[in-house]
């Protein structure tokens, strides 16, 4: 079996309980083999050989860029007929040629087999070197763009504007995609946690809420800023209360802790603060292939932070009519919780 990306990690997962694993979802088949638009990937965990089922529209690219033993092409007709050496199946589905397996299936799909999906989303989480230092060039590209945004005019500009110079300068910069589309909130748009972006002008007085993540071989960032545009007196106090929560949650952060923990810290500063109501969403979670991946930083989650986690830390302040504060940043858990992020808090 050719090793790549988090394959070996699946395989002695689950070679001592199952014969087969199988992988349908995007996600899991990034992790995997590096190609998220795959039909499946079957794995003989008795031998370690690794066939992944592409569409046939996808066989040349596949066999360029999937590190696995063979590919296969999936096809409802031979038509037109295969070329030389293509390996294709005819089938309606690729559940259709799953179903001819003998012995015991694990897979990421209840239909096919056992349902694994909850023990890869925990492999998931825990990254390895190599995928904290995709993770980091990713991030070194989302934190270019918050520092070209510093030194722009952003009053009159619509928030599509501001969007559009994000996916450009994403895109000239090296980043493969979006890990999601950019929230820009400016003014009272600030106060939806997940407002995307508008035909509103930024005007002098604006907070304007920034969230956005670069994609690098399919793994993503996600880092929040909230940019002051001159002076907001009903925001002030709550952009430094959001401020000392991100410093107090990342203090509190490490391996070993309770996830709920460092939600609980960041809530305690808010609360103190007096804004503790206008803090509506959870203050953290996984970052990986998936931008939202285990563990949750919420204050019932029964994870335990570990070794490997890479989580975000992203308190914030949401005043209906008002506006909102955001500050996000990624932090990787070894030992304590180490701050990925360059960028200052407070732009």
């Amino acid at each position: 079996m050719n090793s790549y990306m988090g394959l070996e990690k699946l395989v002695k997962a689950f070679s001592e309980r199952f014969d087969y694993l199988v992988l349908t979802r995007g996600p899991n088949l990034a992790y995997a083999v590096g190609m998220p638009d795959a039909v499946g990937l079957v794995v003989d965990l008795k031998t370690g050989g690794s066939t992944l089922y592409v569409s046939r529209l996808d066989y040349a690219r596949a066999r360029s860029i999937a590190a696995v033993d063979k590919v296969v092409g999936i096809s409802s007709a031979e038509i037109p007929p295969r070329r030389p050496g293509e390996e294709l199946v005819i089938a309606p589905s690729f559940n259709e040629v799953v179903k001819k397996l003998e012995g015991r299936v694990a897979s990421d799909n209840k239909e096919v087999g056992t349902d694994v999906s909850q023990e890869i989303l925990e492999i998931r989480s825990v990254k390895d070197d190599w995928e904290v230092a995709i993770m980091k060039e990713a991030l070194r590209i989302t934190e270019g763009v918050y520092q070209r945004l510093a030194s722009a005019r952003l009053v009159g500009l619509r928030e599509r504007d501001v969007a559009a110079l994000v996916y450009k300068w994403f895109m000239e910069d090296g980043a493969d995609g979006v890990a999601f589309d950019p929230i820009v909130a400016s003014g009272p748009n600030g106060a939806y946690p997940h407002y995307r972006f508008g035909d509103r002008k930024i005007a002098y007085g604006d907070y304007v809420v920034v969230d956005i993540g670069a994609r690098k071989d399919l793994y993503c960032a996600d880092m929040t800023r909230t940019f002051t545009i001159g002076v907001n007196p009903a925001l002030r106090d709550a952009l430094y209360a959001v401020y000392e929560a991100v410093k107090a949650a990342e203090k509190t952060a490490g391996e070993g802790v309770p996830a709920a923990e460092v939600d609980n810290t960041a809530r305690k500063v808010l609360e103190d603060y007096g804004f503790g109501q206008y803090f509506i969403h959870s203050t953290g979670h996984g970052v990986g292939v998936e931008v939202h991946e285990p563990p949750r930083l919420f204050s019932t989650s029964k994870d335990v932070l570990r070794r490997g986690h890479v989580v975000t830390i992203e308190p914030g302040v949401y005043i209906e009519g008002v506006g909102g504060v955001r500050i996000e940043d990624m932090v990787y858990i070894n030992g304590g919780a180490v701050v990925l992020n360059k960028t200052p808090l407070l732009l």
